[in-house]
């Protein structure tokens, strides 16, 4: 396998999608995620905002290896990032800034992607080691705030994340990111991995069509 840093953005960039998986029960985290990798999307973030998180990390890097990228996301701390790499773990996202949970993250080796809203996080970041902006929230204030940064900032791409949706998502590609992060916007309701089918493969599909 390649590096995990380049495992997460070739996973990321491809499918265009990155799943944020918060807090989804045990018994529906497994078909879930399998709905999701056999659908088009293989970046799967584990929020870090409850107990089970690292165990169901190491769960999902367990049984889809190399098919999928597993990580973190709503991390806070340095700790959090390590407990992350030693699970398994391929990227790690930040609500916000944090300069030593995101240098350690860089440092490990995991794609990291703090959150962003101005131009003097984007450029703190930079400094951090972050490899993918994360645009947090992205609607407020939406596509538009987007398109007007991202040209400034072309060191590195941007995802958008918060208030993305299948019928705006297009709007954010348009805008500039490389790919966007959805919860239940993506997948629906979790305890109907069957019935996420369908949001899924609509999904993609914008996510396959829009222009890069």
């Amino acid at each position: 396998m390649t590096d995990r840093r380049t495992h997460a953005l070739e996973c990321l960039a491809a499918d265009r999608i990155m799943a944020v998986l918060r807090q989804i029960p045990e018994t529906h985290l497994v078909p879930l995620a399998d709905r999701l990798v056999e659908g088009g999307v293989r970046s799967l973030e584990i929020t870090y905002d409850y107990d089970r998180a690292v165990d169901d990390v190491a769960l999902l890097v367990d049984r889809f290896g190399d098919d999928a990228s597993v990580g973190v996301g709503t991390t806070w701390t340095v700790e959090q990032a390590e407990s992350a790499a030693a699970a398994g773990a391929t990227f790690c996202v930040l609500p916000g800034i944090d300069v030593d949970t995101a240098a350690r993250s860089a440092e490990l080796g995991m794609l990291t992607l703090p959150g962003v809203q101005t131009p003097a996080e984007i450029q703190l970041a930079l400094r951090s080691g972050a490899d993918v902006l994360k645009f947090f929230p992205a609607d407020p204030p939406g596509p538009t705030w987007l398109a007007q940064v991202a040209p400034a900032y072309r060191q590195r791409p941007f995802m958008a994340t918060g208030g993305v949706t299948i019928g705006n998502m297009a709007e954010f590609f348009a805008a500039g990111a490389i790919a966007v992060g959805m919860g239940d916007t993506l997948f629906g309701d979790f305890a109907d991995p069957d019935g996420a089918v369908d949001h899924i493969a609509a999904a993609v599909g914008v996510a396959r069509t829009s222009p890069r």
